[in-house]
This record gives structure tokens, sequence and C-alpha cells, in this order.
């Protein structure tokens, strides 16, 4: 007479238990997506910090006249010219531009590269607030703008 409660998780003959799994995996990932999206909005920054900076430099670079990439520092003494093609120093350079051009600011202020005590270096724009990790794009990359310590 009296009926033994039916677990829940159990499935009763209505209803097959993979359905029932399923709908718990639904709830579990719609749970996590709520808590990254709550934690992206909220600003809160997940990266590690830097290292503490060592060396810092102020950077101007402008097109020559025959393609190549003219380097100046903040005294406007010319310190480097790189010629030929140079995939990567000009897409950093275009990718921080872009970002100066889309936020409507001009592109007077230099950049900053900075060498930090594990090693690391950032090419940052104080004008934007952007920042590419230089050592991302591997040694051989990051070496182009060592020279420019």
């Amino acid at each position: 007479m009296n009926n033994p409660p039916t677990p829940i998780l159990q499935a009763n003959s209505n209803s097959p238990a993979i359905p029932v799994v399923a709908r718990w995996i639904l709830v579990g990932l719609a749970i996590l997506l709520v808590g990254v999206s709550w934690i992206k909005q909220s600003g809160v920054d997940m990266r590690e910090a830097d290292a503490p900076i060592v060396w810092k430099k102020a950077l101007h670079f402008e097109d020559g006249n025959h393609g190549e990439i003219l380097v100046f520092d903040a005294t406007q003494k010319h310190i480097a010219t790189f010629e030929g093609e140079q995939g990567f120093l000009r897409g950093t350079l275009r990718a921080l531009a872009r970002e100066r051009k889309k936020r409507s600011i001009s592109g007077e202020a230099a950049f900053e590269l900075s060498g930090h005590a594990d090693g690391q270096m950032v090419l940052r724009d104080p004008a934007t607030g952007e920042a590419i990790h230089l050592a991302s794009f591997g040694p051989s990359n990051a070496q182009i703008y060592r020279q420019l310590q």
C-alpha cells in the first residue's frame, strides 16, 4: 500500500535516466556561464601581475622614405632603422596605432618599451593603456625589440 519514495535521480517509468542527467549538466553549465559572466562584468582582472619593471624607454616610430621603420628615443635621437618586411614589428605597431585611431587619439605620443625582472618585455601605449607582451610571440620576435633596449 505504501510505495517507497522514488530517488530524485532515478528514472521513473515516464522519463529515462539520460534526460535527467542531461538536465543536471545543463543546470551546471548555466551556473558556470552566469559565474563567468558575472566575473567579467565585475571588472576583476584575473591575469597575473607583471614582474617589477627594471628598465623603461619611450620610443617613437616613423615610416622612412624607402619603407624602412625609423626609431627615435624621447629626445628625438635616431636609435635604430629596420629595413625590409619586418612583419612582427609592423604588426605590433599597427595594432597599437589602430587602437589610437579608433579612440581618436593623436599618433604623436611615444610608446613605452619596458623590461621586467623576469626577463619579459612589454610594449605599452600610455595613451590607450594597451600593452603587448612581446614574449608571447616567441623569442625571435621579442629579439627585434630587445635591440632597442
